[in-house]
């Protein structure tokens, strides 16, 4: 479906040209007085304006025109993240095959956990492959996921992420493959990866899957918290089913202001021809610049997802530099490696600027300085002696105890690392010292349910 004109802008900006009077929400009433001028299309879902929930006009276009754009049966827009439409893929996947049970990798974000709480699935863990030279989890392998399946035939559910934060890419089109065999849905947590599949696979292939997640702010030109979920022709998973838990999920007061964004975002990838060819020719720019660097180095696997500039090394030591010397703020720091996240808006000069400032850094680097090798270890594989639900449930009211001391007990709430926002506990996993020793030696910051920072104590079932 052609979709080169930002319908939705068009209308939006025709509509208000009347100046209508706005005797309806939101209270601002658009009046220049009290709100910024950017949200001067901040309006709610009036006549000629469609309705997020049940689309028929305007917005059935935007997402028929999303579904053509990344070749997919069906796709939905999200003004509440890819958060919300992971916790309604997996819920409608649950539904859908009751007491079965859920294999998920043990690197997917938060969301997905959050989904098996409320979705109350035995879960079944998927564990990345391990490499050594690296200070982060692996890709997911085919093999272990049929591995998984031929061992687990109650197995009805696959949840995977590709890319990986770090730009991990999985070989989701022969994992996919796979699941079919099984019967099995498989939904794959592509947040990082909303530009896959928009060019000629310089940034490495599209994710697959029967439900595809994309976060199209992250890497595309549309605001924060725009999403689109993507269906494929035989998704097990019926419509109704995924657009019920939708309307669970996402506000009922959807903003016409990120809606809008959409719109323009995939209007943009539809209309200019070869819009991402500046940020491959930046990419390719920086791979050449940084692939001299003497004491850092720039991670070069040869299958990954090339808009991280991953650079392996005391990413803390280099994130500060970077931000006190040079005013570049980095996605995140690691102990053992710093990421740095381009986008369809960077320019040859500003990953030039970035390129500089590391060199210059890099040379400016005394080896000797340099901390430690950090070895990652890999996580620990999981023990689950209840569900995530039944854990989060009691674990509301358990006592707390400090980690260190929580060895042998069952971890009743979750412990995440922010960023990425990876658990490194789980409710209603067994709590062992390697999985004590692996949470103490995450490298960045800790938090617990609700956000709360950590504060080395954990709630603990007995």
């Amino acid at each position: 479906m052609k979709y080169d004109n930002d319908r939705l802008g068009a209308a939006l900006k025709m509509y208000l040209g009347t100046e209508p009077l706005p005797m309806h929400m939101p209270g601002h009433k658009r009046n220049p007085d009290v709100i910024s001028n950017i949200f001067s299309r901040d309006i709610t879902e009036i006549s000629g304006f469609d309705n997020l929930h049940s689309p028929s006009g305007l917005l059935k276009d935007l997402e028929d025109a999303a579904a053509a754009l990344w070749n997919k049966e069906h796709a939905y827009c999200s003004v509440g993240g890819a958060t919300s439409m992971i916790l309604s893929a997996v819920c409608a996947s649950a539904i859908c095959n009751p007491d079965s049970e859920v294999l998920v990798a043990m690197n997917c974000h938060l969301s997905v956990w959050n989904a098996l709480a409320i979705a109350g699935s035995k879960v079944v863990p998927l564990m990345p492959a391990f490499d050594p030279e690296l200070p982060f989890a692996g890709q997911i392998t085919p093999a272990e996921v049929e591995n998984q399946l031929v061992r687990n035939p109650r197995i009805k559910t696959v949840i995977i992420t590709s890319p990986t934060y770090e730009g991990v890419m999985s070989d989701t089109e022969q994992i996919y493959k796979i699941t079919k065999r099984f019967d099995a849905c498989l939904i794959t947590d592509c947040a990082h990866g909303a530009h896959l599949g928009l060019d000629n696979g310089f940034f490495g292939p599209d994710a697959a899957g029967d439900i595809v997640i994309k976060s199209l702010h992250k890497t595309l030109n549309a605001p924060t918290q725009t999403a689109v979920m993507l269906t494929s022709k035989d998704c097990p998973v019926p419509e109704g089913v995924i657009m019920n838990f939708i309307d669970i999920f996402e506000t009922t007061s959807p903003s016409y202001v990120l809606l809008g964004g959409i719109s323009r975002c995939i209007a943009s990838l539809t209309k200019t021809k070869d819009i991402m060819k500046p940020w491959e020719e930046g990419i390719r720019y920086a791979e050449d610049a940084l692939s001299g660097l003497r004491n850092y180095k720039l991670w070069m696997a040869p299958v990954r997802e090339r808009s991280k500039l991953v650079i392996l090394g005391d990413g803390l030591k280099l994130a500060t530099n970077l931000r006190c010397d040079y005013n570049v703020e980095c996605e995140a720091a690691f102990r053992a490696h710093l990421i740095a996240m381009t986008g369809i808006g960077d320019t040859m000069d500003s990953i030039k600027r970035f390129c500089d400032a590391v060199i210059r850094l890099d040379e400016l680097q005394d080896s000797s300085d340099m901390s430690e090798d950090i070895k990652y270890k890999g996580r620990p594989q999981p023990k689950f002696l209840t569900t995530v639900r039944d854990a989060c449930l009691r674990g509301m009211t358990a006592e707390e105890a400090p980690l260190e001391e929580s060895c042998g007990h069952i971890a009743g709430e979750f412990l995440f690392a922010y960023p990425p926002g990876v658990p490194l506990l789980i409710p209603g996993e067994m709590i062992t010292d390697e999985t004590i020793k692996f949470a103490k030696n995450a490298g960045s910051d800790l938090y617990m349910n609700g956000r709360r920072s950590f504060d080395g104590k954990i709630k603990v079932l007995p």
